[in-house]
This record gives C-alpha cells, structure tokens and sequence, in this order.
C-alpha cells in the first residue's frame, strides 16, 4: 500500500513502534529533552525512514524475517557505530533477520533506512549485479562515493516529495520510476561495497555483548547492576568498559543506569496515581535518593516523576474507550 507521513516523537516506546518492520531496543544514552521526526515512505517493494534524532542513542535491530535493510547518514553530523565499528561518510550499515546487531550516535542526527523483502534482494542481486548481495554475517559496507552520493541523493529527494507532495507518492505510476530508481541505487551500493569480514576480537566483542543483551531480554522487568552482569557474562569489568563504551556509545554502568531509568518511566506511565507512587517505582528499580532519581529523571525524560503520573492519569478515559472500543471489535 502506497503511503508517506510525517510523524513526531517524544516518546522513546513510540518511535521504537515507528521503526519497523524491526524488534528493537532504544535507549538514550545523551541528556537533556528527547525528540524525533521521522519520515516514512511506503512503496510497492521498498519502505524507506528518515529519523531526524535530537540526543545520542543505542539501538537494538532485529530485523523482521522477511526484509533486510541499508542504513546510513542521512546529513554530515556525529559519529555513528555498528557493532562498535565507526561508519564513515561512505559507509552503510547492513540489518538483517540472521544477525541482529547495536547501531550508536553520539548526538543529534540524520539516520536514513530503506528495507526491502529478503527474497526480493537476492532475485534483483543475481539480475542486475550478478551475484547474491548482504552475505549473512557481514554488518557493514564501505561503498565507493560516488554511488553513496547517488544513494543519499535519490533518498533525499524521495523524502522530499513526502515532506512536499505527498500526493505524489500516493500516485502509483509516479512511484513507479521512483522506486525502480532507489532499488537501482541500493543495489549498486551494495554491490560495489566492499564488505567488512570481523576480526577474531570483533568476533569476541559480538559474543560479550550479544551475552550482555540475553541477560537483559531474561531481566527485562527487573534491575541489573554492574557487578551481577560481570559474573553472569564471564568478563571483567574492564573488558566490559571498553566493549560498550564501542558498542552502545556508553559505559555499562551508565548503560545500566539509563536502563533503570527507562523501566522506571515505563512503569509510571502504565500505573495509577496514587499515594506514595513514585517512591514505590523508584526504590523498586534502585533509586534510593529520591532527589538524585528527580533529577537524573527529568534530564533524560524532560519532566519530574510525578509529572507522568499526572499525564498518566489525564489519558485514562481516553484509554478506557480505546479499551472498549477493542474490545467490542473482538
């Protein structure tokens, strides 16, 4: 179904929704008022995302089994990571359903995606390219620049047209040339793409951290701490420094930190107000200095505890309806 929007964020839970078809993780690892703009442009074949990011980020991506995406700088900024490697101006960032992996920035940016069904790049590979594309366990791609220009230009000016005219992408005809353009442009990358093989220690760092995650899917509503995570993984605290502070843009500890913090916005945002709320939430994920926790809570979610409470209780008879009205439809 052809379709394009423009849609804005303040919530971290819902520009995670936005980004699809993905299972990912967000956490923001920069301070101070979060927001996001995100364009999104859905054609025959290809979905393709613009995510204009104001605060630094880690991001988990698992893509869903069917589709495989390319991901690059959409605009010159800070520095972005896949997997702890820095991409250059000229390099992509490959997702696929096999092999999930952490995409970083360090600060406000420009990230550009465009997926496409799995079967549809291996048909258009070995036709236009001649060969199969995205070998399984390859994450990123240094491309010569002149098609990574042609790649950026082509994403732009599509993005464009949905920020613009956005009747035209709604008009199928004249997404047709439009798409057959942008699928000519990523193929062209990827196959002139010199593919990066990891390392021995890359290797190690993708096993360290891929251990750090499964800790947490298996912890997801209960808090962890740095010394709990060292011995359950088998690395030192050391070794686990330097692997996150590559991978997430963040040391573990404050990674751990930022993550009780989120648990503790989530929870506010799914209770009801009541007395002694927000001291309940807060000691239940750790935070025993309820004067740090307000201020260390306001720097990342742009508001006190209490504040989502309220926000919390000012949506309920909206939710409720929304409630009734799903039910009904059952």
């Amino acid at each position: 179904m052809l379709y394009s929007s423009v849609s804005h964020y303040t919530d971290i839970d819902r520009l995670r929704c936005a980004l699809q078809p993905v299972n990912n993780e967000i956490v923001i690892t920069g301070t101070g008022p979060f927001s996001a703009r995100v364009v999104t442009i859905n054609l025959p074949r290809l979905r393709l995302q613009r995510v204009d990011e104001t605060l630094a980020r880690a991001w988990h991506v698992h893509m869903a089994h069917s589709r495989v995406a390319i991901g690059f700088s959409a605009s010159p900024g800070p520095s972005m990571r896949c997997q702890g490697v820095v991409l250059g101006p000229d390099d992509l960032a490959l997702f696929s359903p096999t092999q999930p992996v952490w995409h970083a920035i360090s600060g406000p940016s420009q990230f550009a995606i465009m997926s496409l069904p799995k079967n549809e790049l291996t048909e258009l590979g070995v036709a236009l390219a001649g060969q199969p594309l995205m070998p399984p366990d390859t994450m990123t791609t240094q491309v010569p620049p002149k098609w990574t220009k042609r790649l950026q230009s082509m994403h732009a000016a599509a993005i464009h047209l949905a920020e613009e005219s956005p009747e035209i992408i709604a008009d199928p005809e004249a997404t047709r040339g439009l798409e057959a353009s942008l699928i000519d442009a990523m193929i062209a990358c990827l196959a002139s793409g010199r593919m990066r093989i990891d390392t021995l220690s890359q290797r190690r760092r993708t096993l360290i951290i891929k251990r750090f995650r499964e800790l947490e899917e298996a912890n997801r509503d209960r808090t962890l701490y740095l010394t709990e995570v060292c011995k359950a993984i088998g690395v030192s605290q050391r070794t686990l420094n330097d692997i996150c502070q590559d991978v997430l843009g963040a040391s573990p500890k404050r990674y751990l930190f930022l993550r009780r913090l989120h648990l503790a916005h989530r929870e506010l945002r799914e209770s009801v107000p009541g007395r002694g709320q927000v001291t309940q939430i807060a000691t239940k994920y750790g935070f025993w200095v309820l004067g740090r926790f307000a201020v260390a809570y306001r720097s990342v979610f742009g508001g006190l505890p209490s504040a989502t409470l309220r926000r919390r209780a000012s949506c309920w008879p909206e939710r409720m309806d929304n409630l009734f009205l799903q039910h009904k439809a059952i």
